[in-house]
């Protein structure tokens, strides 16, 4: 825990000073390349997933006996054609601060932040069965106004959202719909433990 705390810690200002550089890319400066923003994201979810698949990378790179300009040949080589100058940049920094056995925490909560200023959402939707492609989306247009709409001081709007759905056979029909930390529960296994909870309530009261 003390150590999830601490890297914590340190991910929040590295996270939030790379999100203001490419919010400052994307919306301050003049003839600037709006895509800027947009392609760091990209890029910070490319490196998340080769970090996941990869354990060693984050261990090797948080090697304090290791030198500098070797971690940093390493990331180039990770990097592709497409990434953003301001993404290999912050990377070099994060290795002359020290910081970059950090790396995964860093990009897990830049990612955050990014995905909360665009209003993205990412939802999983479990079924019984698989959903045929009109099922599919009347239920990410119901699900778009469930989830919004959102209020700023200026315009109402709807947040984006990314749908993945999944098979689950023990659900038996309906569907559980889980956004970020919540879960609407449409199952009919959840109609069932809700009744049985209720029973159990009526039968001890």
């Amino acid at each position: 825990m003390a150590n999830t705390m601490f890297g914590s810690k340190i991910a929040n200002p590295y996270s939030e000073a790379l999100l203001q550089l490419g919010l400052d890319l994307y919306l301050k400066e003049e003839n600037a390349d709006t895509q800027v923003f947009f392609q760091i994201i990209f890029d910070m979810e490319n490196l998340l997933t080769l970090l996941k698949l990869t354990p060693t990378l984050e261990k090797y790179l948080a090697n304090p006996l290791i030198k500098d300009k070797e971690k940093k040949d390493v990331l180039n080589k990770c990097l592709t054609a497409k990434t953003s100058p301001t993404t290999k940049h912050f990377l070099m920094l994060l290795v002359d601060k020290k910081r970059i056995g950090f790396l995964e925490i860093i990009t897990q909560t830049f990612l955050n932040k990014a995905y909360n200023f665009v209003c993205l959402k990412f939802v999983e939707v479990y079924s019984a069965s698989l959903l045929s492609k009109d099922q599919k989306t009347q239920l990410i247009e119901k699900l778009k106004i469930l989830l919004g709409p959102e209020f700023t001081t200026s315009k109402v709007y709807y947040s984006k959202i990314n749908v993945t759905f999944k098979i689950d056979k023990e659900i038996l029909g309906g569907f559980i719909i889980k956004v970020d930390s919540k879960i609407i529960d449409l199952s009919l296994r959840g109609e069932l433990e809700g009744l049985a909870k209720q029973m159990e309530v009526s039968l001890l009261s």
